[in-house]
This record gives structure tokens, sequence and C-alpha cells, in this order.
């Protein structure tokens, strides 16, 4: 928002000699053209989806590494398209390395392309280039802020190889909860292939999150370890969608643990979603409730006995290597809680297998 304002303030001066008439909060830009600037900031999900049904022939995004996800990002694009055959829709993002967004930015714009080649996504024929920068690039700042540029060689490793040098290798977001039990299992090779052994029974680790989110985790306990085969997260549908996609998986189940609140009762029908599990023949184990705190520092402990399929647990990886504590602008401090977004659920989930593990395997002990 301070970044929006800022462009705003300039933009009022660039464009006064085209006589621009500026109104609005945030700002919108009418020429004597009919062409039309419209800014806005993504303060909040919501923010993502009300451009829908819009037609912008430009869209410019500033800091693309501050939106958590693709999805929130192809909503946004999903208004950048044209009826006037002589104006291309074009999409254009700048942006630092580093930030939530980092992974999926990184493997979208970078990892599957090299630097200045377009190229074409084989399904909706548009077109993407990532064009790489230094601080040397921009002659102005080199010419006319030099203590800036001492500034950058001066930040710590990891930062200045990113700020400094535009390096998108891998860069630890600030208040991240588990990054170095996440280091640590990669150390140890233990993101990795893990199989199914169908001799072993299944357990599933549900989080019912807010807006209908769903996410399930599914474990084998084999001696010492605690292996994570799968992973299902989506949202809009009901429980029955979600018991069919399981029971479409090859494993052969034998508990089932969901939070809490799973007894508490739909206001609506006077039923609890425990009681519309067991209605599919579920039988339902509840997560004793217990601090956040707790329950993070119970997930600590866990880690260490931990495997994670590295690919059918992507999205589980990237939910909780992002899963990070709340930011105090004022005070300029990390809150004593997490930030609740996306990242939550799967962290959730995860936080309910450690709180249960006591009861699913007779606890820690070696």
């Amino acid at each position: 928002a301070d970044d929006l304002r800022d462009w705003i303030d300039r933009a009022k001066t660039m464009f006064a000699p085209a006589r621009v008439i500026v109104t609005g909060n945030p700002a919108e830009f009418r020429f004597p053209s009919g062409a039309i600037i419209r800014t806005g900031h993504l303060k909040d999900d919501s923010a993502f989806e009300k451009y829908q049904g819009h037609e912008y022939q430009r869209i410019v995004i500033e800091e693309l590494t501050q939106i958590a996800n693709e999805e929130s990002y192809l909503k946004l694009l999903s208004s950048c398209r044209s009826t006037i055959p002589e104006l291309r829709p074009q999409a254009f993002l700048t942006t630092n390395p580093g930030g939530i967004g980092h992974k999926w930015v990184k493997h979208r714009f970078i990892d599957n392309t090299r630097a200045g080649e377009v190229y074409s996504d084989p399904i909706t024929k548009r077109t993407r280039v990532f064009i790489p920068a230094k601080i040397e690039d921009n002659p102005f700042i080199m010419q006319n802020d030099p203590q800036y540029v001492t500034f950058l060689d001066g930040l710590p490793t990891g930062l200045r190889e990113a700020w400094r040098n535009g390096s998108w290798e891998s860069f630890e977001i600030q208040g991240a909860y588990f990054t170095k039990e996440i280091q640590q299992a990669r150390l140890e090779n233990r993101i990795t292939t893990v199989p199914y052994e169908s001799t072993k029974e299944v357990i599933t680790v549900w989080d019912l999150g807010m807006d209908d989110y769903m996410v399930i985790g599914f474990f084998q306990i084999i001696g010492k370890e605690v292996r994570m085969i799968d992973f299902l997260q989506d949202h809009g549908y009901g429980l029955s969608e979600y018991v069919r996609r399981m029971r479409e998986k090859p494993y052969v189940y034998s508990q089932h643990w969901l939070p809490h609140d799973v007894e508490v009762r739909e206001l609506g029908t006077g039923v609890s979603r425990k009681e519309t599990l067991e209605s599919l023949n579920i039988e339902v184990n509840v997560i004793p409730k217990l601090d956040i705190d707790d329950g993070i520092n119970a997930v600590r402990i866990l880690f260490p006995k931990l495997w994670i399929d590295r690919v059918k647990c992507d999205q589980f990886m990237d939910a909780i290597s992002q899963y990070r504590q709340a930011w105090d602008d004022k005070g300029g401090v990390f809150k004593p809680k997490p930030v609740h977004d996306w990242t939550s659920h799967a962290a959730d989930m995860l936080r309910g297998l450690a709180v249960a593990y006591q009861s699913i395997a007779g606890g820690f002990n070696d």
C-alpha cells in the first residue's frame, strides 16, 4: 500500500501534461483519449477475485513474490484479456527474489526456461519470458545513489545474493516455524520417494479449514518412522466427495483422526461433521485440543521421525515451509502467533498428527 501511494504521487506529476483526471481512492487515471489506469492494493484474499469478469489489456503487478500462491496470481491474470485486436493483452511483473511466493514464481518463470527466452504454454498458448536484472542494469541508481549499492553489498549472506545479485536459489522465509526441521530432513534425504507398504495400514489426519478448505494427510507408521505417503487438498466440496476420493486410493485404512471441532453441530442442520462422516462409515478419532504453541513444539519433536514423499506431498511441503509467524509492522518484531492463510491448513493437519501421535503409536519412545 505504501508503494502504491508513492507511485500515485509520482504518476500525478508524470501524467499532468496529458490533462489526466485523477479520482477515487485507490486512484483512477482517466485520459482524454478514453484510456483508463486503475490502481489497487492486494490487501487480502478477496482482492484477487474482485477483478474477475473485467477486461484489462495491460496489467502491472509490483513485487510478485508477495502473492502467496499461483492460484491467486491466475485469478488476477484471468482479467488480462482484450476484445480489441490492436491491443494485445500483456502482464508486466516485477519482483525481488524471496517473499512468501518465491517458490511458485521461481517454478513458473525461471526453472523451465532460460533467461530471455520466450516460453509458450502448451495449454493456454500464452507466452511468458523472464528478464533478469541486477543493480548494474539500473543506470539511474548506479549514478545517483551509490550509498544504496553499498547498502546492498553489506547485506547478510542469502539476502545479499538475492537483492544484490538477483539469485533465485533457496531463500529462507523469515519467521517460518519449521525451517531448521525441513533443512535437516533434506540433509538426511527424508524428503524423497516414499512408497506405500501394502502390508501396513494407512492412518489419515484431517484438517477442516475455514471456507470449506480441506486437507488430508496419509501416513504409515513403520518401526520408528512416520511415513507421509500422500496428501489431498481442495475446497468447495462436501465431506462425501473427500471420502470418495480417499476410498479411490489403493490404501487399506485403520484410523482417521480429525480436530476436536468435528463434534460441533452445524447451525443449519443440527448435525455434526463427525456424525456425517460416521454415516459414511468413517470411524472418527478426535484429536485432543492443544494450545498452538504446544502443538508446534510437538511437530518439532515428531519431525526427526518424519519421511515425506516429495512428489505426492509437494503441496504440503510448499505450505509448511511457508507457515510463519505474523509480523508486527509497528513494533518491528514477530508476533507470538502464526499467520492464518492458505499455509495454515496443512500445518494444522501436521500439528494434529503430532498431538495425536501418542495415541496412534504409543508415544515418542524409541
